[in-house]
């Protein structure tokens, strides 16, 4: 049966016939898996590796969100993540939940396989109080401008044998098919089947960088495809729909590749930087503030760059009056920027946060 955008979609299950092989893209897996590797060996640097990652994770739940139409900022999302949930405005708090969802999947890797309990996990984690779990209903995607209906994904019943289909074709070891293609063609799979009501987006992004984690490809979940996303969005849609239409998975799977390395190289140029400012922050802060000097504290505005003396007073495990003379101080020596918000006292690592914008 041919495709029509309100009919359900019969999906074909993985592997795919795809006309192409690992041959077919050897500059853009050559490119990509050197640049992996550098970055790979980059992370081994860094003292905290997760904790300091935290800035760098924002930022990707920040364009992954973008991609959802949920728009804010880095620095919004560092500032609105120091206040209660309850406080929080509701675009920061997607994405700090999102945030969230990453961490807590790359956690519970050694516990879980990539495969159902792994997905339902970072959707409860991304939805909460939202309705999270396999959908039971059948939705499609339409433009959000005309209305008109652009896909219709497969029927909710579905959805358990796609999904096992899925898993299989993930963890299947006589498969020579190298994982960043996988990694690629398992990401429209998992899009196509569609199998929750919301967050399908943004938890398949997710499960993208936790399989190159599973694959040993990366030792942590520091690459990320959204910030490529964003700045390709329509040549990204048009791809998966050229998939869905056509079986035509070459141009999409070049497209992945080709961001994967170009993230990876991204990624690795700004991981220099940032060792580079925070070595500066430490040899600085120890020769100008000897008293004040601790490497914990100077991690802490590292990991997070928008921090107030009660935060810092937990990291540390302080008194509330020692972290404000600590953050003054830092403050009187040009390191941190004093910002009132309200009731809070915020002290800005503000040449880290430049770093994350890419200024």
């Amino acid at each position: 049966m041919s495709f029509s955008p309100t009919y359900p979609f019969d999906l074909p299950e993985l592997p795919p016939k795809i006309g192409c092989n690992n041959e077919t893209f050897t500059e853009w897996l050559i490119k990509a898996r050197a640049e992996m590797a550098e970055l790979k060996g980059y992370s081994f640097s860094l003292p905290n590796p997760m904790l300091l990652l935290s800035p760098a994770i924002i930022k990707e739940s920040v364009e992954s969100s973008g991609i959802e139409n949920i728009n804010t900022t880095v620095e919004k999302v560092l500032e609105q993540q120091l206040f209660p949930e309850k406080d929080q405005k509701s675009e920061d708090k997607e994405v700090l939940r999102y945030k969230d969802a990453i961490i807590w999947g790359f956690e519970n890797m050694d516990n879980f396989s990539i495969g159902n309990r792994l997905i339902n996990g970072i959707h409860e984690k991304l939805l909460r109080e939202k309705s999270y779990g396999l959908r039971v209903m059948q939705n499609h995607i339409e433009n959000t401008l005309h209305h008109k209906i652009l896909y219709t994904p497969p029927a909710a019943n579905e959805i358990p044998r796609l999904i096992t289909n899925w898993e299989n074709y993930l963890h299947d070891e006589t498969d020579r098919t190298d994982p960043l293609i996988k990694c690629a063609i398992s990401h429209y799979q998992f899009e196509a089947i569609h199998p929750f009501s919301d967050g399908n987006g943004r938890t398949g992004r997710i499960l993208m960088v936790l399989y190159l984690v599973k694959q040993k490809i990366l030792n942590y979940p520091i690459i990320f495809i959204s910030g490529y996303i964003n700045q390709n969005r329509n040549e990204y849609y048009r791809l998966l729909q050229e998939v869905t239409t056509n079986k035509n998975w070459c141009p999409f799977i070049e497209y992945m590749l080709k961001g994967f390395y170009l993230q990876a190289k991204s990624t690795k140029d700004q991981f220099v930087k940032f060792m580079l400012l925070f070595l500066r922050y430490k040899k600085e802060i120890k020769t100008k503030c000897p008293n004040y000097y601790s490497f914990d504290l100077v991690e802490a505005i590292f990991a997070v760059p928008v921090i107030t003396p009660v935060r810092l007073s937990s990291i540390l495990g302080i008194h509330r009056t020692t972290a404000t003379a600590y953050l003054k101080k830092l403050k009187d020596e040009g390191y941190l920027e004093h910002q009132p918000f309200g009731k809070y006292q915020l002290y800005i690592n503000t040449e880290l946060i430049k770093l994350l914008r890419g200024n």
